[in-house]
């Protein structure tokens, strides 16, 4: 339901956890100039506020609502990014008769709407220091040579396109910011963005947007800035990219665009595609490639369900990179040509069902699929889901292999390869 101006809330009422969640999200569209300020601003903001100048006040709030938590997040949904708030608090029904919920509610407002300001800029060393945390972070995303191949693979596929950007920006950009710049950006941040509000726990919908309504009832709004992922469908031949560092395992990294997403009927067919053939213990790519044929020491397909992209990610050694490339294809070969046992099949759809049930056993979890089918504009019951993913058939997964396109063939090798 929306709530306020551009403010919609996607409530969960269940009695399962003991706990609570919220989250707040500020959509934007993906570019670089805004990314690194997305990322810094739910940091800078829980800092202070008007009435909890510094962390230790706000911490004492939190203990005061019953050890509540509340953190920030920034999130990449294709071309969207989402930063905001997540709040973790004791269920209502376990509170002894507090209103836990409407206290950390107003304090997530608070913490919003009222951040510490110091001559109506955001202070000086909070900003400095955060900043310096998140250009630490922006650095240290080298370290993960595994995620790192998967980031220049993208970088790669999408340059020229908002999707090249990473989630947390650019340290240049980063370096950048200033307290008057995040403030002004802030200003806008507040008024333009449209806002996914997801509430997990006993209270009703009702009683959760009365709430929020009156807690961000000074919220200030202008005209909408609607963030949206553009799906391109290119043709071509496939690019190689090679990248020396000194490391001792390669990493090859394949990636395939297509034109659908989870906007489209046959996304669940594309699901179970890519489970089959690179998702589990039961995949091809596991099976084949790493167990009998020893060419990789991990091989797996995962799906960006937003933008229409599959990235196969490997680990080899420097000499297998041709061997280890023609083996990943082949298996994609085989899936487009319907090459699919009955146990394949099977094993894909009960992994992919057991995923879907045990996301009801996380708030955090539910959370994040709430926030990706809002920005998708696409609902789906989880029932509905799993029996979707029951009637696939093999010729289905077969077309949905069809419908990938190679783009690019990424290789980090050894300096000395």
């Amino acid at each position: 339901m929306e709530i306020l101006p551009g403010v919609t809330l996607t409530a969960v009422q269940m009695q399962k956890f003991k706990t609570g969640s919220l989250s707040v999200n500020f959509l934007r569209p993906l570019c670089k100039e805004e990314a690194p300020l997305n990322a810094l601003l739910p940091s800078v903001l829980l800092r202070g506020t008007v009435h909890y100048p510094d962390m230790r006040s706000l911490s004492a709030a939190l203990e005061e609502c019953y050890g509540a938590e509340i953190g920030g997040t920034v999130r990449k949904k294709g071309e969207v990014q989402a930063a905001g708030l997540y709040a973790d608090f004791m269920d209502d029904r376990l509170a002894a008769g507090e209103q836990v919920a409407q206290r950390v509610v107003s304090l997530v407002a608070e913490i919003l709407l009222r951040p510490r300001m110091e001559n109506g800029c955001f202070c000086a060393d909070f900003v400095k220091q955060e900043q310096d945390n998140l250009i630490n972070a922006i650095r240290s995303r080298i370290n993960s040579k595994r995620a790192y191949a998967a980031s220049q693979t993208v970088k790669a596929m999408f340059r020229g396109e908002a999707y090249a950007v990473d989630r947390l920006g650019e340290e240049a950009e980063a370096s950048a910011i200033t307290p008057t710049s995040l403030t002004e950006y802030y200003r806008r941040w507040l008024s333009e963005s449209p806002i996914e509000i997801c509430y997990i726990g006993s209270l009703s919908a009702n009683q959760i947007a009365t709430m929020l309504t009156q807690a961000f009832s000074d919220l200030p709004r202008t005209t909408l800035v609607h963030p949206t992922t553009t799906i391109l469908s290119l043709r071509r031949e496939p690019q190689e990219i090679r990248e020396t560092m000194d490391i001792t395992q390669g990493k090859l990294c394949l990636g395939f665009r297509t034109d659908l997403t989870a906007r489209d009927p046959e996304w669940t067919a594309m699901t179970v595609f890519a489970t089959v053939y690179g998702s589990g213990v039961t995949s091809k790519l596991f099976c084949n490639v790493r167990e009998k044929q020893s060419l990789c020491y991990y091989a797996a397909a995962s799906l960006e369900r937003f933008k229409g992209l599959m990235l196969v990610s490997s680990g080899i050694d420097f000499e297998q990179f041709e061997t280890a490339k023609a083996a990943i294809l082949r298996e994609w070969k085989a899936c487009c040509d319907g090459v699919i046992s009955e146990t394949e099949l099977s094993s894909a759809k009960t992994q992919l069902i057991s995923s879907l049930q045990a996301l009801e056993d996380s708030p955090a979890q539910m959370d994040e699929s709430y926030l990706g089918q809002a920005i998708c504009g696409v609902w789906c019951d989880i029932t509905d889901r799993i029996e979707d993913i029951r009637a696939v058939t093999v010729d289905d997964v077969s077309a949905a292999a069809q419908r990938l396109v190679l783009d690019t063939v990424y290789f980090l090798e050894g300096a000395e390869a």
